[in-house]
């Protein structure tokens, strides 16, 4: 089980930039759990593709239903004090800190493309 973090995911579900890398992390570990702030930030990246013309959005259901089979028993809720501590000590954002948390929490590795927690959580975090 891993945690898989928006950056991570949205290949996957969108076959974007290259999915070489979370296809076959997905191959050899598909229990992906995520916060349940994914779908907020999987909702942006979608409008976003849609604004640019890289997506019909007669298309974003089946997207949308993906995700949502990805993540049916893998969302989970955390306490925003808990959120706030984790960005208060890594100097990652809140939303970054939603991930990095359930990862600590269970004791899990963190799976990203962001720059940012890949740096300031090099323990934690790894790039597909």
């Amino acid at each position: 089980m891993i945690v898989a973090d928006c950056t991570v995911f949205t290949r996957l579900i969108l076959r974007a930039e290259d999915p070489g890398a979370v296809d076959t992390l997905f191959a050899a570990d598909p229990s992906w759990i995520s916060p349940d702030l994914w779908a907020a930030e999987f909702a942006s990246v979608l409008r976003k593709y849609e604004k640019a013309g890289r997506l019909a959005p007669a298309f974003t259901p089946l997207l949308v239903r993906k995700a949502e089979e990805l993540f049916a028993d893998a969302t989970f809720h955390l306490p925003l004090t808990r959120v706030l501590e984790t960005a208060r000590r890594t100097g990652c954002s809140t939303y970054d800190s939603h991930y990095i948390a359930l990862a600590e929490d269970l004791g899990l590795k963190l799976y990203t493309f962001d720059a940012e927690i890949l740096r300031r959580c090099p323990r934690l975090a790894r790039r597909p």
